[in-house]
C-alpha cells in the first residue's frame, strides 16, 4: 500500500500536461500574422495563404492531442518507423514547428544537465528523439518507440523494432504497455533496451515506471525493471500522466 501511494505521488507530481498549448499558441499567432499581412494582392495572397494553412494545421493537432486521437495522421510506418515523404508535405507546418521546438530543447535540456538518455538500471535506457546522434553506434537488443511525429534513428542498430505511437504528453493504454512490457523481456537478455519518446521525459518514463506492472506472466515481470522509486529522487526526468500506470494496477 505504502509502495502505491508513493508511486501515485509521484505520478502526480510528474505530469506532463498542456503540451498542445504550444500548438494553440502558433496557431493563434498564425491567424494574427495571416489577418496582419496587408492589404490583399498578388505579392501577399500566397504568404497570407500560407499563414491560414499553417494556423489551421496547429489548430487541428492541437484538438487532436487533447481528444487523444489521430496518431496515424502523419503516416508514420509501424514496421520501419519511417514518416512518409507526403507527410512532411502536407503537415509541413506541423513537421517544422516540432522539428525545431524538440531540437533547441533539447539543447537547452543538454545545456543544464538532463541527457539526451539515462541507463536508469543497468541495460535499461530512457532517452528523447535525439539519443542516437549521442550513441550512434550502440546496438539495442530492443528499441520501444513511443512518438508518432519523428521518424526512428536507431532502426538499423535495433534488432527488436516496436511503435507505439502516442502524441507528446498522451500516455499509451495499458494494453500497449502489455505488448512493451512482453517485447522487453524476451529482448533484454540479448542486450540493452530503449524505451524513447521526444524528449525523454513523459510517454518514455510512464511506460519505464509501468513495465513491472504490465506483462502476465511471472517471466516477463522477473525480467523488466523495477524502477518506479528513482522517479521520486529529484531527477530532472519526469513520467507523462499516470492514467496508464493506474490503469495496470487494475488489470495485474
Amino acid at each position: 500500500a505504502d509502495q502505491k501511494t508513493a508511486d501515485q505521488a509521484c505520478l502526480e507530481m510528474g505530469a506532463v500536461h498542456g503540451v498542445h498549448l504550444k500548438y494553440v499558441a502558433a496557431s493563434a499567432l498564425c491567424s494574427v500574422c495571416a489577418y496582419h499581412a496587408g492589404p490583399d494582392g498578388e505579392r501577399i495572397m500566397p504568404l497570407r495563404s500560407l499563414l491560414v494553412y499553417s494556423a489551421a494545421t496547429h489548430g487541428l493537432f492541437a484538438g487532436l492531442f487533447v481528444a487523444r486521437v489521430g496518431m496515424g495522421i502523419l503516416g508514420k510506418q509501424r514496421a520501419a518507423g519511417v514518416v512518409p515523404w507526403w507527410s512532411y508535405l502536407v503537415w509541413a507546418p506541423f513537421h517544422s514547428f516540432t522539428y525545431l521546438y524538440t531540437y533547441f530543447h533539447t539543447l537547452h535540456s543538454e545545456a543544464h544537465g538532463t541527457p539526451v538518455a539515462t541507463e536508469v538500471a543497468p541495460g535499461w535506457w530512457i532517452g528523447g528523439r535525439y539519443a542516437h546522434w549521442r550513441m550512434p553506434e550502440r546496438r539495442w537488443a530492443a528499441t520501444i518507440d513511443l512518438t508518432c511525429e519523428f521518424p526512428e534513428g536507431s532502426i538499423r542498430n535495433t534488432s527488436n523494432y516496436l511503435l507505439t505511437p502516442c502524441w507528446d504528453g498522451v500516455p499509451p493504454t495499458p494494453a500497449q504497455i502489455e505488448e512493451a512490457a512482453r517485447l522487453a523481456a524476451r529482448a533484454c537478455g540479448g542486450g540493452d533496451v530503449m524505451v524513447h519518446c521526444a524528449h525523454g521525459r513523459g510517454r518514455s518514463t510512464t511506460v519505464m515506471l509501468a513495465l513491472p506492472r504490465a506483462g502476465s506472466s511471472r517471466k516477463c515481470r522477473g525480467r523488466v525493471p523495477v524502477v518506479s522509486r528513482w522517479c521520486c529522487l529529484g531527477d530532472a526526468r519526469v513520467p507523462g500522466p499516470g492514467g496508464a500506470l493506474l490503469g495496470l494496477e487494475g488489470r495485474f
